[in-house]
């Protein structure tokens, strides 16, 4: 079972053939994969992101105050 939930604001990082990449954005999908899942982030430009669980950076964010 992951530790991300759907609705989770994260900061992430991952290492990509132009090199490190890193954003923030809230978690829209878990989908598990093997031993790990894959995550959809969608960016505050509304881009959706798959992430890696276990070969990405992330850390949870605070939610901000209403």
């Amino acid at each position: 079972m992951s530790q991300f939930r759907i609705n989770d604001q994260v900061r992430f990082r991952v290492m990509t053939a132009e090199g490190a990449l890193t954003g923030h954005g809230q978690i829209v999908k878990v989908f598990p994969a093997g031993q790990s899942h894959w995550l959809h982030v969608r960016q505050d430009d509304g881009a959706v992101r798959m992430l890696y669980e276990s070969t990405t950076q992330l850390e949870h964010l605070e939610p901000e105050p209403a």
